[in-house]
């Protein structure tokens, strides 16, 4: 048998194809490693009427209150989803909302949230060695060079650039400061599934989100103009340099946006694609149409398709006024940690990778510490000096296989 990484299961597969337009079956298996769904981590059995956003997000699987005659939610393959009306706040369907599930990249929304309005785009951050050094996807940034904020925010939104995220923490205070201000806003947000440990997103021990919380940053980004601004944006000049070391110069280069909602989706408005080994793909994703706009947010997909999404926008569009919203994202300031149902036994909190763990010690980035396949993935472009980048308490663990369906109905009486 083959020895599978912890994100992979086994699987049969054809070893000997029949034939093509042959009835027979194949004359022979073998066992492959594929990539399968994260399991959410272990968390407190939340107590209903505390649950943020309404008691009925607190259950796993499929939550929806249509009325008779609604078509079907499209079957997609995410562990967790949140389908909301951008502007309302109305959820009007989810699965598993608040599961505890890795974040990947799409955590960089919560980094350009917490600093967009702190920088200046017109400061200059100076590339260092750290920065030039970190794990995953690049930009391909060169140290000892200068770069413009603004620059390193369409590198965080557009390419997933991981120098940029951390060249941008360094520009509000550091690491362990931005991750400060980054845990704090999404406290103040009402985001309490979500710990932030590497502002790249990076899987960390301890880092983790939710879909109902990834709804709540991506919603409260896109208030933000220079956030809408970068997210669609489809191509922009990245700055060139210089090698100290080597004398090599850099041309300025193009940077294209990896989220292919925007060039698929009619009406889409971004935001923010995400994937490592161990999360699998994640999304936010936001579309308009006839003067309503939607978000959705997904974790734990084991396909990075754009068509999952469109297929749930459009069910939203469709069927936004024949359902009955089952939450709401809550506006800052309104919520308040949900209340657990027991206390989670200290042995199993200390021992849960969810838990809360901390991260780096130190205020700098530790690329090596970082799974190193941890990057977007499908996509590749050129980078400076012809290198490539791959875009890319009762405790209880929530039940979201494919198949579990906690469907509600409303009726006319």
């Amino acid at each position: 048998m083959p020895s599978c990484q912890e994100w992979q299961t086994i699987t049969l597969v054809p070893q000997t194809p029949a034939k093509p337009g042959s009835s027979a079956s194949p004359t022979a298996w073998k066992p492959w490693c594929h990539n399968a769904p994260p399991t959410p981590f272990g968390h407190a059995a939340w107590d209903p009427p505390t649950v943020v956003g309404g008691p009925q997000l607190g259950q796993s699987g499929v939550i929806v209150d249509a009325e008779p005659g609604v078509g079907a939610l499209p079957e997609v393959g995410d562990v967790s989803y949140v389908l909301a009306d951008l502007d309302t706040g109305d959820i009007l369907a989810a699965k598993s909302p608040h599961a505890w599930l890795r974040p990947a990249s799409t955590l960089k929304t919560l980094t350009a949230l917490t600093l967009i309005p702190r920088l200046d785009p017109e400061q200059v951050v100076v590339a260092t060695d750290d920065q030039v050094a970190a794990n995953g996807t690049r930009v391909g940034m060169v140290a000892g060079n200068p770069y413009p904020v603004h620059s390193l925010f369409e590198a965080l939104l557009m390419l997933s650039a991981n120098d940029a995220a951390y060249g941008l923490a360094d520009a509000a205070g550091g690491y362990d400061e931005t991750l400060a201000l980054m845990n704090a806003k999404a406290k103040e947000i009402g985001a309490f599934d979500t710990v932030a440990v590497d502002p790249s997103g990076l899987d960390e021990p301890g880092q983790r989100s939710s879909a109902y919380d990834l709804a709540l940053i991506g919603r409260a980004a896109m208030a933000l103009p220079d956030f809408r601004k970068y997210i669609v944006t489809r191509d922009a000049v990245f700055p060139g340099g210089t090698d100290k070391r080597t004398k090599q110069k850099y041309e300025p280069f193009h940077i294209p946006n990896i989220n292919d909602l925007l060039a698929n989706y009619p009406g889409a408005i971004g935001i923010k694609p995400g994937r490592t080994n161990r999360a699998q793909h994640t999304f936010i994703g936001a579309a308009t149409r006839d003067g309503r706009s939607l978000i959705v947010t997904q974790m734990g997909s084991t396909s990075g398709s754009w068509k999952p999404t469109a297929a749930l926008l459009d069910w939203g569009f469709a069927n936004a006024d024949r359902v009955a919203p089952v939450g709401r994202l809550v506006e800052p300031g309104d919520a308040a940690p949900p209340r657990p149902l027991a206390e989670v036994p200290a042995s199993l909190a200390a021992g849960a990778e969810g838990s809360g763990a901390k991260g780096p010690a130190s205020g700098t980035p530790r690329p090596g510490d970082q799974t190193s396949a941890d990057a977007e993935v499908g996509r590749s472009f050129p980078v400076p000096g012809g290198g490539v980048v791959k875009g890319a308490l009762v405790l209880v663990t929530l039940l979201v296989g494919a198949g579990a369906y906690l469907v509600r109905r409303r009726h006319d009486n």
